[in-house]
């Protein structure tokens, strides 16, 4: 589990809080909003998406604990190119990868290869 706060450099006037994800930082279970210190849980988890934004860890202040894994989560280990290990989960006929491609652009040849089999 990681806890970041987002450093993102925004037009106007859009504030930055802080999200609990992951440790692929992929998916989150909770923010923080700006200028408060609570937390607000999310009944399941939500993709973060990271695209131009930026983040910096900081540690777990909030007494927040990662939920507990739900059992019906399929998990594959699947093999990089490069030898890197990634991986590609199915949750709720939803799939997400660790790796860096899916956290910048939703998909990627990991999940392909799980679904093609």
């Amino acid at each position: 589990m990681k806890v970041l706060q987002e450093t993102t450099a925004w037009e106007g006037r859009t504030p930055n809080h802080i999200y609990i994800t992951d440790d692929s930082k992929s998916k989150m279970f909770a923010y923080v909003r700006a200028g408060t210190n609570s937390v607000f849980r999310f009944s399941a988890p939500m993709r973060l998406d990271t695209r131009g934004r930026k983040f910096k860890e900081i540690p777990n202040t909030f007494g927040f604990e990662e939920p507990v894994k739900d059992s019906s989560v399929k998990t594959w280990s699947v093999a990089g190119s490069k030898g890197d290990s990634y991986i590609v989960s199915l949750d709720d006929n939803q799939y997400s990868c660790t790796c860096s491609g899916f956290k910048f652009r939703g998909a990627c040849r990991h999940i392909s290869g799980v679904q093609n089999g």
